[in-house]
């Protein structure tokens, strides 16, 4: 297996415009309930984030990852926090897919004031990734990395989403990094079957679009 730089270098997968707003957020904002991060690399965003709280104040943390985004994963991301003077006991890593994460979380009524959704980028995978919403509180932001036309997958699900829940506000667009507020409670999930049968259907033309576009180059 290809091993990604982030698991030597171990830096957020972020540019600096799209860091700066989300910590600025962060900072602003001092959620007291639980943050979520879907997808974290080597961990370089989540340790950005954990620094945006004084000591003792940090909220709690929720990581979803399978852990299998390169070798020994968990371990470079817990190291990335102890060189960070962070303690990785204080973050709940749940290696699990976001599906099964997702009903986990939904049937222990958890709930949430921030979220970022940085996980795979198909089509079907950010519409799972969606129903985390749910559990997302009134007044609490949810952010999407990689919401930019080279990532057509993430672009058209948070586009459908929007397209029918009235109560979430764009609230920044930083660079890739999409930031918006529940500004009110969903009278229906957020995510329902036919939305999830939607991204399914979209999937295969996405990919043979991203497949004709790499062999035209």
């Amino acid at each position: 297996m290809a091993v990604r730089s982030t698991a030597h270098t171990r830096a957020a997968e972020m540019a600096p415009e799209e860091l700066a707003s989300l910590t600025e957020l962060l900072r602003h904002r001092q959620f007291p309930g639980r943050h979520l991060e879907i997808g974290t690399a080597a961990g370089g965003t989540l340790c950005e984030m954990l620094r945006c709280f004084p000591a003792g104040r940090t909220p709690p943390f929720v990581v979803v990852d399978t852990m299998r985004y390169f070798p020994d994963q968990l371990e470079i991301v817990r190291g990335n926090l102890r060189d960070h003077c962070l303690d990785p006991a204080a973050v709940d890593f749940r290696i699990a897919t976001s599906d099964t994460a997702f009903q986990q979380a939904e049937a222990a009524r958890e709930s949430y004031d921030f979220m970022l959704i940085d996980g795979a980028h198909k089509i079907r995978y950010v519409m799972q990734d969606l129903r985390w919403t749910r559990l997302l509180a009134v007044g609490g932001r949810v952010c999407f990395h990689d919401y930019a036309p080279r990532c057509p997958g993430v672009v058209r699900a948070v586009d459908h989403f929007l397209a029918g829940r009235m109560n979430y506000r764009r609230e920044t667009l930083a660079g890739s990094l999409l930031v918006l507020e529940k500004t009110a409670a969903s009278a229906t999930p957020e995510v329902g079957w036919t939305d999830l049968l939607w991204a399914n259907l979209w999937s295969p033309w996405l990919q043979l679009q991203a497949s004709l576009s790499k062999r035209l180059k």
